[in-house]
């Protein structure tokens, strides 16, 4: 680390002895009004030039740590020692902090030790998939809570010895959140039973009658996120609804849950007056003509996977 540079001796001091200087050439001046102006001016100057300094060696510093992993990577993005280094000018603006990269890799490392005390039977905890999910959201009602324990069901898909059939059919019963209701139902069709993933359907379907143009918005968005030809059949009506931005949303959610059932109504807006929804039916259109009347009837892993929760 010979190399860094050293921000104290080739930033901060020459700006402040600048800074000196011209202070000492204030004291001369006649104008005294303007003399403790410029004076503060100074000041504050060097106190925003100490704080840039301070946050310039918290940055080494954590370069430094990088650097005992990847010495490789250090040495390719290192600065040139021997380079000229521009002094930036003392009223620029504070760059913003950096993230603190050791809470973000503890952040990671803890979500995976929770995904695997999720998905792993032990003499040391003897409770069940759906007891442990729930003690994990009791106390995590975030949307991290959520997504490890979405992520970790689709994991267990194939795994009925660690998530049975009836352990998926209580949590699915004992949670309120739509994500994850959503992604138990469509772990449980994967296996061969969608009336979990047909219920959830049906009360999604319920909000599409409503006088609110945003309540049918949202009810379309969570029908799209089914990836699955049931939703779609409620979808289609809204093709036709009198708000232009529900009219798009329902071309949006067809394009994700549709097949060639759905095209010819799909294509009946290719010549709507309005160019928004004339060009996303030319897209939805485009996309439906290349599957089946069978695709989507049958949910695959590929298609939760593209609606799961984020973990942060």
């Amino acid at each position: 680390m010979a190399n860094t540079p050293n921000f104290k001796q080739h930033f901060l001091l020459p700006a402040v002895i600048g800074a000196g200087l011209a202070y000492g050439a204030f004291i001369w001046s006649n104008d005294n009004t303007a003399q403790r102006e410029q004076i503060a001016e100074l000041e504050n100057r060097i106190v925003d030039l100490e704080l840039l300094l301070s946050q310039k060696e918290d940055e080494l510093q954590d370069a430094r740590f990088f650097a005992a992993g990847s010495l490789d990577s250090f040495e390719h993005t290192k600065p040139d020692a021997n380079a000229a280094t521009p002094a930036p000018s003392a009223t620029q603006s504070l760059p913003e902090p950096a993230p603190n990269k050791t809470l973000v890799r503890e952040s990671e490392a803890d979500s995976q030790q929770l995904l695997r005390d999720l998905g792993t039977l032990s003499d040391r905890d003897p409770r069940s998939f759906s007891e442990k999910a729930t003690a994990l959201l009791a106390g995590n009602l975030n949307k991290d809570g959520i997504a490890i324990v979405s992520k970790s069901v689709f994991e267990l898909a194939d795994n009925r010895e660690i998530l049975p059939d009836y352990e998926l059919e209580s949590l699915y019963q004992n949670q309120s959140n739509p994500d994850l209701k959503r992604v138990i139902a469509q772990v449980m069709s994967t296996r061969g039973d969608s009336r979990l993933l047909e219920k959830q359907i049906a009360r999604s379907q319920t909000n599409l009658s409503s006088d609110d143009p945003a309540v049918r918005q949202q009810a379309l968005v969570e029908l799209g996120k089914t990836r699955y030809a049931s939703a779609a059949n409620a979808i289609a009506p809204l093709l036709q609804d009198s708000n232009t931005n529900v009219k798009l949303d329902a071309l949006l959610a067809l394009k994700a849950t549709g097949n060639q059932n759905h095209l010819r109504q799909v294509e009946a807006l290719i010549d709507h007056p309005d160019p928004a929804v004339s060009w996303l039916a030319k897209e939805v259109a485009s996309s439906l003509q290349n599957l089946s009347d069978k695709a989507r009837t049958q949910l695959a892993g590929a298609d939760i996977v593209a609606e799961l929760p984020v973990i942060q």
